[in-house]
């Protein structure tokens, strides 16, 4: 999917009051995205183009849904009927020993070693 520059305004404009009421700078939410302070300020000014992912990431952090907020995604959302393919990725501190999915929950179990 193509973001437009409406969607980046967008995601700014809810950025700059959710990050005052909770509290938290750029550098905190660039730790949480897992980008630098640079890589996220680029994505906010529009120096880097937007992805599902990263969008994605930013509006569960912020506590908004994208589709929502952003314009793209309120069109497709409404006009078509059209699906926006999603995917999550995670990481765990461990060795995975099964994945399965119940429902709409997908679940990874692991061992992980205590010292």
């Amino acid at each position: 999917m193509q973001f437009t520059e409406q969607d980046r305004e967008a995601l700014y404009n809810i950025w700059m009051p959710q990050k005052a009421k909770m509290r938290i700078t750029q550098m905190e939410m660039a730790k949480k995205l897992g980008l630098t302070q640079v890589c996220f300020s680029d994505l906010l000014r529009g120096e880097a183009p937007l992805n599902m992912s990263y969008v994605s990431d930013f509006c569960r952090l912020l506590h908004v849904k994208p589709e929502s907020i952003l314009p793209s995604l309120k069109r497709s959302a409404f006009s078509d009927g059209k699906s926006v393919r999603l995917s999550n990725r995670m990481s765990v501190d461990g060795k995975i020993q099964k994945v399965y999915v119940e429902g709409n929950q997908v679940v990874v179990e692991y061992i992980h070693n205590v010292m």
